[in-house]
């Protein structure tokens, strides 16, 4: 009898796993697999979101015990500040939480760190409360968002997969704006060949973060792309121009004043945790090495990565592998990278996956990563638990995965449909 028993568990085992290997390596499984776990995902994503980080038991906290808004709540003290005239306090660190202490208590503790030009939505942000605020906040950022893999992908169930992916609920639980960076990337990317002026537009919108938007103007200067380079220029000036001519001309000083101390409560003392850096210079500050070595590795890092994606650029590679690069390089040039703004290498994967479909279906590698791309919920728990960076390791194999593709592709088209299906498989990853 026992050995009966034993013998229908093994085969019940035997033909799960047989099923689960069926399902990833089949690409329509995958794909159906990955739209049946969106209609799940994504409602449950946005009731979390709405219900347990947007309400809670007092005006102040949530039901999950953080500030309401997590992250956005500094958005919105900027914002309120800058709206009562007051648009040099965010630049002042003890005024600054001096006023996140009056709005949200004593325990909610944030720098402010970017330039002036954000002040702009955040100044729009705060002409709400601040839980109406942050639904409004997430309400954008996942809109502009899904717009974004909707293009990208062909097909909305395409772009609802990706939506399922952890580092959107990632960003949309803290209130963060890598929805915003990835979304305004994708949109130019794929804007890139067809509309110039709208693409350079995009790339000219992440001037709020400068350290993610300077691979944009690079690539469109060493490939020729003039139109799209001046609407990008254009932008940064326009929205510069702007701040100024709303806030006056503090807030820059006081942004060019704060860049020291931007650098030694970031970096220097990682004051938000390090295991919350998913860059080359924090995973090498995880592993208790030196301030030096973690610059000699970012910047060993980042020239390797340019000279890739300026080699695919400049090579006559497919819009969809260029779009690829670009989007899985840009985390890792910066030395700080918090996981929330890994966000790109979703659309990254999506593009990966359609490059891969012209070239006649996915492969080993791109599989794996499909198969790994949904841990990334557990990249912070995992760096703080083994000392080990697994935001880096994710944002590398989603950059080889992308030169593999880059390497072995064939100049052969797979069609419209063949672009949507690859996306779709690409999605499942997310």
């Amino acid at each position: 009898m026992h050995a009966t028993v034993s013998d229908a568990g093994r085969s019940r085992f035997a033909a799960l796993r047989a099923d689960l290997a069926d399902i990833v390596l089949n690409d329509a499984r995958l794909l159906a697999f990955g739209r049946r776990a969106s209609l799940v995902l994504v409602p449950l994503t946005l009731a979390i979101v709405v219900v347990l980080f947007g309400t809670g038991p007092d005006p102040r906290h949530n039901w999950y015990g953080d500030f309401l808004g997590n992250d956005f709540t500094q958005v919105w003290v900027a914002g309120r500040a800058a709206l009562e005239g007051r648009a040099g306090e965010p630049y002042d660190l003890s005024r600054h939480l001096a006023n996140l202490a009056e709005a949200f208590g004593p325990e909610c503790r944030f720098a402010w760190h970017y330039p002036p030009v954000f002040l702009l939505p955040a100044a729009a942000m705060a002409w709400l409360d601040p839980q109406a605020g942050y639904i409004v906040w997430c309400a954008l950022s996942a809109a502009l968002f899904l717009l974004a893999m909707r293009l990208a992908a062909g097909r909305m169930d395409i772009a609802l997969i990706a939506f399922a992916h952890p580092l959107v609920f990632c960003n949309l639980s803290y209130g963060q704006n890598g929805l915003f960076t990835a979304g305004l990337m994708t949109l130019g990317l794929v804007a890139l060949d067809r509309h110039p002026r709208l693409a350079g537009l995009c790339f000219g919108l992440l001037a709020y973060k400068p350290q993610f938007a300077a691979l944009a103007p690079l690539l469109l200067l060493v490939t020729g792309r003039w139109t799209a380079l001046v609407a990008l220029i254009g932008t940064v000036v326009a929205a510069c121009l702007a701040s100024v001519a709303l806030f006056g001309i503090e807030p820059w000083l006081g942004f060019l004043r704060t860049l020291s101390t931007t650098n030694r409560i970031i970096l220097q003392n990682a004051a938000a945790g390090l295991d919350l850096n998913a860059s080359a210079f924090g995973a090498i500050r995880l592993v208790g090495g030196s301030i030096t070595l973690a610059w000699a590795f970012q910047i060993t890092v980042s020239l390797a990565v340019l000279a890739f994606v300026g080699r695919v650029w400049r090579g006559g590679a497919s819009p969809e592998i260029r779009a690829a690069a670009f989007l899985a390089a840009t985390p890792l040039l910066s030395p700080y990278v918090p996981v929330y703004d890994l966000a790109p290498l979703v659309p990254a994967t999506l593009f990966l996956g359609v490059a891969a479909w012209k070239a006649g279906g996915l492969a080993g590698p791109e599989r794996a990563l499909l198969a790994v791309s949904p841990l990334a919920a557990l990249l912070r728990v995992g760096a703080g638990a083994t000392g080990f960076s697994f935001g880096l390791a994710l944002a590398l194999a989603t950059l080889g995965c992308v030169a593999w593709r880059a390497r072995v592709s064939l100049p052969r088209t797979g069609g419209k449909d063949g672009a949507a299906k690859a996306a779709a498989a690409c999605g499942t990853a997310a």
